[in-house]
């Protein structure tokens, strides 16, 4: 596979150098002795491919361990492979689901949730075909002015089968290009068909599965920010304005409605009155 990905590439890679072999004098009375590796394919798989492979087995049994893998198992239950085989056959839904996140959350209530996910997984076809346009909004027909009624119908029925041909090609092309197992997809139909107030405990999980960090950057990213903003000689900030110039800080990106602010300093003092609103 190596050697196909090298033929196949465009980059030149250099081949590794064999360096010469450093021999360390042995000690009085040393018994060890410790050999270098000297071929640089088993050197570079013995310091950097096993050390990946370590570091990546290790963060995933910290991560993935057994008090919120059960919570996990439930969110995948919200993929679009998983409700498209919900909405075959209702019956394959395991008969614990949700039942560790509804333990972790407390305020959501598990047999609704599973009556809400269940109406939701039958009626997906219907909602997605709702929101997401069609590729042709008109199919195309023949004039049947000139022509009898049976050669109409069978132009019609020829025309209709190419276009399901056509259909059916189009969605298994996007399935294969679209990521069945993200949430993200079911989220974005969710917001815009405003179903949070029809299944307001699934949007909830919903929210959660799409808000949980896959890795600690952003709360690593927020403490940064955070020694910025409140550092050893700016300790008496109190915590209102600390928590606004916080999320001034992380939400840059966001742009400010300027008037809505000015008419807020405005109403702090009349001075401020006089001076911006004119």
């Amino acid at each position: 596979m190596a050697d196909e990905f090298l033929e196949s590439s465009t980059i030149s890679f250099d081949p590794l150098k064999i360096t010469r072999k450093k021999k360390v004098p042995r000690m009085a009375g040393e018994m060890a002795c410790d050999e270098q590796v000297s071929d640089p394919l088993k050197k570079f798989e013995v310091q950097t491919f096993n050390s990946v492979i370590d570091i990546t087995l290790s963060q995933l049994k910290t991560r993935f361990d057994s008090t919120n893998i059960g919570a996990l198992k439930d969110m995948s239950l919200l993929s679009r492979r998983r409700i498209q085989e919900i909405n075959r056959n209702p019956n394959s839904l395991p008969h614990d689901s949700f039942e560790k996140l509804c333990l972790m959350h407390t305020m959501i209530d598990r047999d609704i949730l599973i009556t809400e996910y269940l109406q939701f997984c039958n009626n997906f076809i219907e909602i997605e075909s709702s929101v997401l346009l069609p590729k042709t909004l008109h199919g195309s027909f023949n004039n049947c002015e000139d022509q009898n009624d049976e050669e109409c119908n069978i132009d019609n029925d020829h025309n209709f089968d190419m276009d399901d041909d056509n259909d059916d090609n189009r969605e298994s092309a996007e399935q294969d290009k679209t990521n069945m197992a993200s949430t993200l997809q079911t989220f974005k139909i969710f917001c815009t068909a405003n179903l949070a107030n029809v299944f307001p405990n699934l949007f909830y999980v919903l929210k959660l599965s799409v808000t949980l960090p896959v890795t600690s950057c952003s709360v690593e990213r927020s403490f940064s920010k955070l020694k910025l903003i409140k550092t050893k000689l700016r300790t008496s900030m109190i915590q209102d304005r600390l928590e606004h110039l916080i999320k001034i800080s992380c939400e840059r990106d966001i742009q400010p409605n300027i008037e809505n602010i000015i008419i807020s300093m405005a109403g702090k003092s009349p001075v401020l009155n006089k001076c911006l609103i004119y």
